[in-house]
């Protein structure tokens, strides 16, 4: 068995290439003219095998049930670099060493950057 993760949003090819920079995952070509694109983990990289973005003509109306969670080493800039790119900061939870902060994606999925400053 394999297990995907897919992701509801209204430009496919723009939240793939949020995650891309930010995953280190890369874009499958086969793309195949659906409303869909799927990125792919590359070998050494942690996380999902792959993500896959579908296009959904409906707007996002309320907060996720399920969401990534980054693990980071520092997570301010890498935060202040997914802001630049279009993320949106929502909630800081700080526990001690760790940092929870919850964001979203260009399409309004949430997230979580975890790990220390």
């Amino acid at each position: 068995m394999k297990v995907g993760i897919t992701i509801d949003c209204p430009d496919p090819d723009q939240v793939a290439a949020f995650w891309e920079r930010f995953l280190g995952y890369v874009r499958r070509t086969d793309r195949g003219g659906g409303p869909y694109v799927t990125i792919d983990r590359p070998s050494g990289v942690d996380g999902p095998p792959h993500l896959t973005f579908q296009r959904v003509p409906e707007a996002k109306t309320t907060k996720g049930r399920t969401h990534l969670d980054l693990f980071v080493e520092h997570a301010a800039p890498m935060v202040d670099e997914m802001i630049a790119a279009g993320a949106t900061s929502l909630t800081i939870t700080e526990a001690g060493e760790w940092t929870t902060r919850v964001l979203q994606d260009p399409a309004g999925n949430e997230f979580c950057v975890i790990g220390p400053d």
